[in-house]
């Protein structure tokens, strides 16, 4: 196993160099998802998502089981502190020692780091090209081994009809019968070009590769599956999960229950990780064993789970998209999932959603789980657990109150979908249970002054809808909130007037203190404002003098504006 790390602009082929040759995305996602190599992006993040990698925040949570060190984001997304790259490569030293090797490919110089070997993306090609690495490339690629001799066609035509082979060739001791997978060399053949094709197999069982040219290839037929002994199923994982990527409809339904059924009653005895990307494959192209397909996923998964363990849970996402109760059994663990500060939690809690459409009170139990995933430090985490709070919040509120908390701070998001659904979400448990709105108001109180004009025009949007309901929770923090009509952001002023307003319907009084912000807020910009507070004035006989509300009925240039001015004042008098 090799430990990979990649830069990604002016080394991968997403942002390549102007002159240069660059490193297929396509390869990176075969190295981290195909291969046992580890593989991480080490210098622009963006490459964590384009390529499915884990990246320098990973690394820090697994080094240290938390990310602190790295301190708070700030609005654009940057941490206070982050690793030097010498010290990013260090950091992945450490978490894999027993690695056979070490290789960075970024256009910045980092020969000098102790362990790595350095290459710039052009230059890594021209190795990959000349087989110096024991580090495959994708069989789609233009490094599989060399064709167009008519003999070796004929090998490819038997090799393209079975995926597990019987193979007879000669060798310096005689002839040997092996039963084999095909596979695509480690690395590529140093055939000169006028020489026979070589072609590359993997022992049933031993898992032991070796190439045989091709005047040694005596005989080679596909064996069917379901002939296989036991000792070799295990190893045809692999060959039926290519067949299965290949040709779906080629794969016998039969085959594949037995084989799903079969891992998920003995999970540790079989190739974990190839029993995984079958279930994976199975998933997305064959949905009448979508079921069995599920129940062995969750037999495989591991326990600290890996980028195919993720792949996986994102697979089962899109499989239940249509078919909801497929997860049914499985909450459980995915409640689990979603509880853990891992690169599952994001996956898992995604699979809550998606039942807590179907059905929001099959994922009541998981509600503990998604609080937690609520404060998450991702960002999708977090999306995806606040909307199901918000789902579950429509039909079910009293259940969600114990994670008041946990909506209150993600209200702080700067993702407006995160605030939405979880002001939505806080907005059904306060309407439904008035124990539980009080300590929601105290807490949206704290925001009225918060840095982010976002967080205060939420925090007071959510008041004055909580004051239509039960005014009595809100009118002690009238003078509070009459802050708010001075905010430089209009949305929180017309939100702060409204919630005054209905706060001044059940206690005029508590507004009458507000005598001078309301006077001020007669010139204020905002129309709907400015009509607002009128309407206040009116409702609560606020000692305000006559000709002030008189300048605002003869000169102000909005209808409904003058107009409530000259209710007020009828009011008044």
């Amino acid at each position: 196993m090799y430990v990979l790390a990649f830069d990604r602009d002016w080394t991968v082929d997403v942002n390549p160099h102007p002159r240069q040759k660059a490193v297929p995305l396509e390869w990176v996602r075969y190295w981290a998802h195909e291969t046992d190599h580890e593989v991480w992006a080490i210098g622009n993040q963006d490459l964590v998502e384009e390529a499915d990698i884990p990246g320098t925040v990973e690394s820090i949570r697994r080094r240290d089981g938390h990310i602190d060190a790295l301190g708070d984001q700030d609005e654009y997304g940057y941490y206070e502190w982050w690793p030097e790259r010498e010290k990013r490569l260090q950091i992945l030293a450490e978490l894999f020692p027993d690695a056979e090797g070490y290789i960075v490919v970024d256009d910045l110089d980092l020969t000098h780091v102790d362990g790595w070997k350095h290459y710039h993306a052009w230059d890594f090609l021209d190795h990959i090209r000349r087989g110096e690495f024991e580090v495959s490339v994708p069989p789609s690629s233009d490094l599989a081994p060399d064709g167009g001799f008519e003999s070796g066609d004929a090998v490819r035509d038997v090799l393209a009809d079975g995926y597990v082979f019987e193979l007879t060739h000669r060798t310096d001791d005689g002839q040997k019968t092996h039963l084999v997978t095909h596979v695509e060399p480690d690395r590529p053949s140093m055939t000169p070009l006028k020489g026979p094709p070589a072609f590359w197999f993997e022992n049933v069982g031993s898992n032991e590769r070796f190439s045989v040219r091709l005047p040694e290839i005596e005989a080679l037929h596909p064996v069917p599956y379901d002939s296989l002994a036991d000792p070799f199923a295990e190893a045809a994982f692999a060959a039926v999960r290519k067949q299965l990527e290949d040709d779906p409809a080629s794969v016998d339904e039969e085959t594949l229950r037995t084989m799903l059924s079969d891992a998920a009653a003995d999970a540790m005895s079989v190739d974990r990780r190839e029993a995984l990307r079958l279930a994976r494959a199975t998933l997305k192209h064959r949905e009448d064993v979508r079921k069995i397909a599920v129940d062995a996923t969750f037999a495989l998964l591991a326990d600290e789970p890996t980028a195919l363990d993720r792949a996986t849970l994102e697979a089962l996402h899109e499989a239940a998209t249509d078919e909801p109760a497929v997860l049914d059994e499985h909450m459980a663990q995915l409640a689990g999932y979603a509880s853990q500060d891992s690169m599952c939690q994001a996956a898992a809690t995604r699979c809550l959603m998606t039942l807590a459409e179907a059905d929001p009170a099959s994922v009541l139990g998981a509600i503990p789980a998604l609080e937690a995933a609520a404060t998450a430090e991702t960002e999708a985490t977090q999306s995806y657990a606040v909307y199901v709070l918000s789902s579950i919040a429509e039909q079910y509120p009293e259940p969600v109150s114990p994670a008041i908390d946990a909506l209150i701070e993600a209200i702080q998001s700067e993702d407006e979908t995160i605030q939405t659904n979880a002001l939505a979400a806080l907005g059904k448990i306060a309407s439904s249970y008035p124990d539980a709105a009080e300590p929601i108001v105290d807490e949206l109180v704290t925001l009225l002054d918060h840095d982010a004009k976002r967080v205060r025009n939420n925090a007071v949007g959510l008041l004055a809808d909580l004051a239509q309901e039960q005014p009595a929770i809100v009118i002690e923090y009238t003078d509070r909130i009459a802050t708010r009509l001075d905010d430089t952001n209009i949305q929180a002023r017309v939100n702060a007037s409204i919630a005054l307003q209905r706060a001044g319907e059940a206690d005029p009084a508590a507004i009458q203190a507000q005598k001078d912000q309301l006077e001020a807020a007669l010139q204020d910009p905002s129309p709907d404002v400015r009509a607002n507070v009128c309407t206040l004035i009116g409702n609560t006989n606020v000692n305000m003098p006559i000709e002030k509300l008189e300048e605002v009925k003869d000169n102000d240039l909005d209808d409904t504006v003058r107009e409530r001015a000259a209710w007020a004042i009828s009011r008044l008098r």
